[in-house]
């Protein structure tokens, strides 16, 4: 046991996608692993404004491994720079000495405050994030000049960089990392649970279908995030206005700013859909379950773990060729289709296709449940081992 290396994890906040791979590296026989959370977020109400409501999540995120929670001194915890103010990180570095610790973000005042700390200390730093590439990169101005000073000396001072997919990977390249200092971290959920909820669900999946005033001949069309004009919710809308849609619902799972304006849209179309509002993490699933295509046309999003979740659940993928895991989660014309972001008549072909092909959606499902199944917390924990080791033997 004394040695073990010791292993801090300093989190923004508990998030969900997360919790899974703490609780196997808190079993880890190398290992010796806590958890500094920055700020209680997630753990208690907090108001989301594009919901315009509080929402807690109902599922238990702080047991299985060892955490703390620091004192956050924000007066907004939600966001900006001064989100994250932690002065006792100060404390805890020089009196704990971790032989190395995992960053994840560098958007907050309080991960510059390990950073440093840790360089005096000489504490070894591996850095996580899941930012992708926005085709702003090359702009003029002041702000992304600013940025790309920034971003290099704080991934020069790191001493490995973990990436999440290809569209990660690519990122910190671009941000001048070498290949040899990168090391794989694959964006993951937790696979076996949402497989066994789908077992649970899909013996009731006609009762959940009538309670939703879903016909069983209707093709349904999942599309699960935050309804905010990134994600682009009113190009599925049209994409779907535009074929013979009289056996088609559209299932929005979510909450927004967008929402009224998707509301009129549905309205003109004359288009059958269903808005569930906020939908927590124990009940998402049978909405998943009784989906038979998800849809992810977001014109940024670096790792929507929304698309990992139902592709446990069999689910063909559309996805615009902007997301970060497109490339790895979907090959194209296999499990789903790659699209350009804002496309909306290929878009629109696709989904007329899978309509009238279901036989080939489902088989294209029983591809995406393979493919997904490479993506686990078990991979994630062994290359967060290896990274460990890398900058353990690093002089």
């Amino acid at each position: 046991m004394q040695n073990r290396i010791k292993l801090y994890y300093f989190a923004p906040h508990p998030i969900q996608y997360n919790i899974g791979i703490f609780k196997k590296l808190e079993k880890s026989n190398d290992i010796d692993f806590k958890v500094i959370f920055e700020d209680d977020m997630g753990v208690k109400p907090v108001y989301v404004k594009e919901f315009k409501k509080e929402i807690k999540w109902d599922i238990d995120l702080l047991s299985g491994y060892k955490y703390q929670f620091l004192k956050n001194y924000s007066l907004n915890n939600t966001g900006g720079f001064f989100g994250r103010i932690n002065p006792n990180i100060i404390s805890i570095l020089f009196k704990n000495r971790p032989n190395v610790i995992i960053l994840h973000g560098y958007v907050y005042l309080s991960d510059w405050m390990v950073l440093f700390i840790s360089k005096i200390l000489k504490i070894k730093i591996i850095f996580r994030g899941e930012a992708t590439l926005r085709a702003t990169e090359n702009t003029p101005t002041l702000k992304q000049k600013l940025k790309k000073l920034f971003l290099n000396y704080w991934l020069k001072a790191c001493d490995t960089v973990m990436y999440s997919c290809s569209g990660n990977k690519e990122y910190w390249k671009y941000y001048g990392v070498n290949e040899s200092k990168l090391v794989s971290l694959p964006c993951a959920v937790d696979n076996i649970f949402f497989q066994n909820e789908n077992k649970k669900y899909v013996k009731i999946k006609d009762s959940i279908k009538e309670q939703l005033n879903i016909d069983n001949d209707d093709f349904i069309v999942l599309f699960s995030a935050r309804f905010t004009s990134r994600k682009r919710p009113l190009d599925l809308i049209r994409a779907i206005s535009k074929i013979d849609h009289s056996n088609i619902i559209i299932l929005f799972v979510g909450d927004g700013l967008e929402r009224k304006n998707m509301e009129d849209e549905v309205k003109k179309h004359n288009i059958k859909a269903i808005f569930t509002g906020f939908i927590n993490q124990t009940e998402i699933s049978k909405y998943y379950t009784i989906s038979d295509l998800d849809i992810v046309i977001s014109d940024y999003d670096p790792s929507p773990k929304a698309m990992n979740e139902a592709m446990n659940f069999k689910l063909p993928i559309i996805v615009t060729d902007i997301v970060g895991t497109a490339n790895d989660l979907v090959e194209d014309g296999e499990n789903g289709f790659i699209v350009k972001v804002g496309d909306i008549d290929l878009i629109s072909q696709k989904i007329d296709f899978l309509n009238k092909n279901r036989g080939i959606a489902k088989e294209m499902g029983k591809e995406s449940l393979k493919i997904v199944n490479e993506w686990t917390f078990e991979k994630d924990v062994y290359w967060i081992e290896e990274a460990v080791k890398y900058v353990m033997e690093k002089k």
